[in-house]
């Protein structure tokens, strides 16, 4: 796996960091004026905070050779196993994503024989995604180092900021679960 922000490149290779001044600047002059410049600029940092998270996980999940994207997959299926049928269609939906992204990412993780696809006893035209035995293995496996990972993205904030943190989160999640109109 590269790490998008390996320090192992080479100086021409890698753009320099900004910082958010030159983005204030541009939002300065480009936003409606209508838009709290202050508001997009925490969101402009949730942004930021939500890449470098994913960066986090893909870096500590590496040596197990699958990324944040696909273990979401993967737990997924496990959490659903054996309650209800799944569609690839019902994944796209549940994570946000195109139906072309899932089928891709279902392509990749049924090379490895983490989950299998099954046709629809009812509805040939129907596709089922479940997890194997393979895959629940890997995740067994996986899961001691995801919830690690969870846990390190917090451990600099102190106990209070952790519960002010978590107050906010859970607003700001149940905000923009509905205005998208899914959730986990």
């Amino acid at each position: 796996m590269v790490r998008k922000n390996s320090h192992d490149h080479l100086a021409d290779q890698s753009l320099p960091k900004l910082g958010v001044t030159p983005y204030l600047e541009l939002m300065d002059k480009t936003a409606s004026s209508n838009t709290d410049r202050h508001s997009a600029h925490l969101g402009l940092l949730l942004m930021w905070l939500g890449d470098n998270v994913l960066d986090v996980m893909d870096l500590e999940l590496a040596p197990f050779n699958i990324t944040e994207s696909k273990f979401d997959l993967l737990l997924l299926l496990t959490l659903h196993d054996g309650r209800e049928l799944i569609t690839p269609s019902a994944i796209a939906e549940r994570l946000g994503i195109r139906r072309a992204s899932v089928t891709a990412l279902l392509d990749w993780l049924e090379k490895r024989n983490w989950i299998a696809r099954e046709q629809s006893s009812l509805d040939r035209r129907m596709i089922h995604v479940s997890i194997t035995p393979e895959g629940r293995e890997l995740v067994e496996g996986v899961l001691p180092t995801f919830w690690s990972a969870c846990s390190s993205l917090v451990s600099e904030l102190e106990p209070e900021e952790r519960r002010v943190l978590e107050k906010l989160l859970l607003r700001l999640n149940a905000a923009i679960e509905r205005r998208l109109g899914v959730g986990r």
